[in-house]
């Protein structure tokens, strides 16, 4: 068998081993020791938290670490041979300066000081930096007009909550959502953001380089993002039980609408439970208190199908268009011993009825012609969900064992009478993660078993017959890990095997199975402000049934420059070769809904990726400052293309033998500001993309290229107690290539929302507006005007809000998206004028 290697992969191995050799060379020993001790009040003999530990060199700070709550404090000692000075320092205490020429402990008793001040104002800061941690007061952002945390979430500086209740630090999504040190909720996150109490919580911190594995720390760097509620001290271990009831009325043909909902929820160091029934029929999501919104599970392998639903979305609030009855469950139960060891038990379940009108008008740019298709139907989707998760964690700084084990199940029934189409998808799946981490005189052992068996039924019903696919998937990954760290140097060494039992039993017999071994050596480097690893993965992979073998090489390599506490800079590197999945290698047509089929041609696609990110941050919480910047390139080779073939009333996609390249440039940046004396905050989240590749339609080739701009600003203003303004604009301007002849409009989309909420002792009025303009051609635009109000009054324990929705009655809304070499312009229904009525109550 004869291999060919394009000249870019070649070049991609050479620059990676190029790199690893680099960073062997710089790999020397490095003299670490540690400088130690304890600082405590010398009359109480009280160990003192946050005292200022600073290594100097003259009147130059060159080092210096914070005490915790234990008064412990530890430094790294690198001045061997150099007599130096540690200050010991706290507000209401002596300053003690010792010389220090070696490693080793030393402890300090400080002694009270009173302090003279002149006349000044003394003001707390919101916002608190230190090392990774950043802390937020909470109650100098919480307003009265609260309900939920997440309220308050959205108003921190360098902290987004986006529609669907996902919480993101400088523009990237959280991986660990924790109350007390604890994570209740699995990553399913919205079940505390859209129930706990925003007068429950005192404080949150964000804990950058987050570590949850203890035995790890120091040892394997992480760029996890952690964020941890710490409760008001009345409320921790408390039950806070809230129940909601509201009944209204609507312009459409079921015209009355229902809102209850019951909640409670204990919150403590040492065990949390988290219990909620809730429903409605307006236009509120409940699915996403049953959605993971952190992937920092063992769990999460995918699994292809051939049969998906389609779902609802628009550039709309989702409340605007979702004609749902939806009602759902779940319970978390989670119990802590001893400060190490947790049990979490959890189960969820939603039942949803969702419906939607809509028209699509489809636009196919060929070679030759244009083809257009129109579409007019209403769908209707059903689908019910459940998962099941018991999860034990033993975690210290020597061992860490974990079990998680997981169920899930969910059916669908999506149809269209206009499109003559029911479609029909279930899925259930078990799954076990296990993880044993051990920590020796030698290095460190590391155990990792996941397996998990998934079946997938689904079928597609139109006029002409019926079509049924029985998908059985059982999948394994098992390794074994040994890390060594010494002298700011790790190395560890992984190596596994990995395989999958992938078949399907109808429409025919096809078996997609594989086993893998795989070898991973990886190494880690921290020097001073200097950090960089480099990890060369070598798997050995085996198709059975279709007698391949492949070795795949994906390396990667990232650095890190710290200068400081404000500032961060990073590069990185990877280059990823990986093959199809059981849809992709599935030989025979199939079709996926009334007029599109697919084709694999019976041909095995290969694809060869690099990738590339430079990036950089700086931040001030004294000044409530954030800013972010990224650039990524991605270059993908493939070695087949999917054919495009349109005729009347049908897409066809086979799979050809056709080498191709596509390219990919997105520029990131993400910037928020706090002003302390105005109550402000101010966001803008800006993106820039460009793609370029190869379509074949028709047995012709063409390229296209699309470009795309985003500007999103937001801003939150409460100027006094009794008046909040919220602004946020989404900005979008983008438009196409295709082949030398074709260029698509640029089309702008401009959707601007505000909220105003003006508060007179208990009431509270609340007046929102959307203005959205898109336009939908080069010569048509739609420009719509959406108004809200509601009036809130409440005590102690009561709430009653009465809220009017879509005062215009706007019932129709419009938008045109570009892909590739095809637009497409949706004319959908909205939810008309509608008037609810709810009381909740504090149990």
């Amino acid at each position: 068998m004869k291999t060919t290697l394009h000249t870019h992969t070649a070049t991609g191995y050479i620059l990676f081993f190029a790199a690893c050799c680099l960073l062997a060379t710089v790999c020397r020993p490095l003299s670490a020791q540690t400088l130690s001790g304890t600082v405590t009040d010398a009359e109480s003999r009280q160990p003192l938290e946050a005292v200022m530990l600073c290594v100097m060199r003259g009147q130059k700070t060159i080092d210096y670490a914070l005490t915790d709550s234990k008064g412990h404090y530890s430094l790294p000692w690198r001045h061997n041979g150099d007599t130096l000075q540690l200050s010991a320092s706290l507000l209401g205490y002596k300053r003690e300066i010792r010389n220090v020429a070696s490693a080793g402990r030393q402890d300090f008793g400080l002694h009270t000081a009173s302090i003279v001040l002149k006349e000044v104002q003394i003001r707390g800061g919101r916002v608190q930096g230190r090392k990774d941690t950043v802390r937020y007061d909470l109650a100098q952002f919480a307003s009265s007009k609260d309900v939920h945390i997440k309220d308050v979430l959205k108003r921190l500086p360098g902290v987004d909550v986006e529609e669907s209740g996902q919480v993101k630090y400088k523009g990237k999504p959280i991986d660990h959502f924790l109350v007390e040190g604890m994570d209740v909720t699995g990553g399913r996150y919205n079940q505390v953001n859209n129930n706990l109490s925003a007068k429950a919580v005192k404080t949150a911190e964000i804990m950058e380089n987050y570590q949850s594995v203890k035995a790890l720390k120091d040892k394997i760097n992480s760029d996890e993002v952690a964020l941890n509620l710490k409760l008001d001290p009345k409320a921790r271990d408390q039950w806070i039980v809230n129940a909601t009831a509201g009944i209204g009325r609507s312009d459409n043909d079921a015209p009355w609408l229902w809102e209850s909902g019951l909640n409670a929820l204990q919150l403590g160091k040492g065990k949390q439970s988290i219990y909620s029934y809730k429903t409605n029929n307006c236009g509120k999501d409940l699915s996403t208190e049953q959605q993971m919104l952190t992937a920092n599970n063992g769990l999460s392998v995918p699994l292809p199908a051939f049969l998906t639903q389609p779902g609802i979305s628009a550039p709309l609030d989702k409340k605007r268009l979702l004609f749902n009855h939806t009602h759902t469950l779940n319970g978390n139960r989670m119990y802590k011993w001893k400060e190490e060891q947790t049990l979490r038990l959890q189960a969820g379940y939603t039942h949803d009825h969702i419906g939607q009108q809509r028209r699509n008008t489809q636009l196919y740019y060929q070679p030759t012609d244009t083809l257009l298709m129109d579409e007019t139907y209403h769908y209707r989707l059903t689908t019910d969900a459940a998962n099941l998760e018991l999860h034990y964690e033993q975690n210290n700084a020597r061992n860490y064992l974990a079990n998680r084990f997981k169920v899930e199940g969910e059916t669908g029934r999506g149809c269209s009478e206009e499109l003559g189409q029911t479609l029909q998808t279930s899925q259930l799946s078990a799954g076990n993660h296990f993880h044993l981490l051990r920590n020796g005189e030698s290095g460190t052992w590391e155990l990792l078993s996941t397996v998990r068996y998934a079946y997938r039924p689904a079928s597609l019903l139109l006029e002409e017959g019926k079509s049924r696919f029985e998908q059985h998937s059982l999948y394994t990954d098992n390794s074994a890990t040994y890390l060594k760290k010494h002298n700011g140097f790790t190395h560890q060494y992984k190596a596994g095997v990995q395989g999958e039992r992938a078949t399907l039993k109808q429409p025919a017999d096809f078996n997609a199975s594989y086993l893998a071994l795989y070898l991973t050596p990886y190494f880690q480097l921290e020097r001073g402000r200097w950090m960089g690893n480099l990890s060369l993965p070598l798997k050995a992979q085996r198709y059975f049934s279709q007698q391949r073998s492949f070795l795949f090489f994906t390396p990667s390599l990232y650095l890190r420059f710290q200068p400081d506490y404000h500032w961060k800079f990073s590069c990185y590197g990877n280059l990823k070769r990986s093959a199809g999945d059981l849809t992709d290698l599935y030989p025979a047509p199939y079709r996926t809904d009334y007029r599109t089929w697919r084709n694999g041609n019976g041909l095995f696609p290969i694809a060869t990726q690099q990738t590339y990110n430079l990036y950089g941050e700086y931040k001030n919480t004294v000044q409530e400052f954030f800013i972010t910047a990224s650039l990524t390139y991605s270059h993908t080779r493939r070695n087949t293309l999917m054919e495009q073939c349109l005729s009347e009333g049908t897409v066809s996609y086979t799979r050809r033998l056709q080498p191709n390249h596509s390219q990919n440039w997105n520029f990131k940046s993400n910037f928020s500001k706090g002003f302390y004396d105005w109550h402000l905050k101010t966001s803008l989240n800006l993106t820039l993309s460009r793609s370029t590749g190869k379509q074949l339609t028709n047995s012709l080739l063409q390229t296209y290229r699309h470009d795309h701009l985003q500007a999103e600003p937001k801003l939150i203003w409460s100027p006094v107690a009794g008046f909040e303004a919220e602004y946020h604009a989404t900005l979008g301007y983008g438009g196409s290539k295709i082949g030398n002849d074709t260029r698509l409009t640029p089309l702008s989309d401009i959707v601007q929302r505000l909220h105003l909420t003006f508060g007179i002792g208990r009431l509270d009025l609340r007046l929102s507006g959307e203005h959205y303009r898109n336009e939908l051609d080069a010569h048509t635009h739609l420009t719509t005007l959406l108004a809200d109000a509601s009036l809130v009054y409440k005590t102690k324990k009561w709430r009653l809000e009465a809220r009017l929705n879509n005062l215009f009655n706007k019932k129709e809304y419009a938008y045109t998206l570009y892909s590739a070499t095809q637009s497409s312009t949706s004319r959908l229904s909205r939810r008309p004028r509608e008037g609810l009525v709810t009381v909740s109550r504090q149990l």
